[in-house]
């Protein structure tokens, strides 16, 4: 089964960092525990995003990646991208559907290599539980 939809740029690295957001999110004091930033930890300048959607949770591919992790996140507005850290620059924009819904995040990394000259990561997202 493939993704619902999916998502790919490229996104700069500042002090090793760059996030996965809702597209609401401002990161003043007024933000919602709970509704921040998913903070990502690269080695490279610059890194390659791909964002994906499913329906359900998909197949393992740590045959293909080096690493993975799993997280909770939880959308206000359905959709998400990925920002840089100290500037306002987002990108790789991703709907995943219904709005105030938390979803299950996995993220897998692969470092960069002579057929990939950027460090890699895939972000797939699939419904937690019901609706809230």
């Amino acid at each position: 089964m493939p993704p619902i939809s999916r998502s790919h740029c490229e996104v700069a690295v500042h002090d090793g960092a760059f996030f996965v957001v809702d597209v609401s999110f401002s990161g003043g004091p007024d933000d919602v525990p709970g509704r921040g930033p998913l903070s990502l930890s690269a080695e490279d300048d610059l890194v390659s995003v791909t964002l994906e959607s499913w329906p359900e949770e998909p197949g393992d591919q740590r045959d293909e990646w080096a690493d993975d992790t799993t997280f909770v996140l939880r959308s206000v507005t359905g959709e998400i991208c990925v920002a840089e850290l100290y500037t306002d620059v987002q990108d790789g924009f991703l709907l995943l559907g219904e709005p105030e819904r938390s979803w299950n995040v996995r993220v897998y990394t692969r470092a960069d290599d002579e057929a990939h000259p950027r460090e890699q990561f895939l972000v797939q997202f699939w419904p937690r539980g019901g609706s809230t």
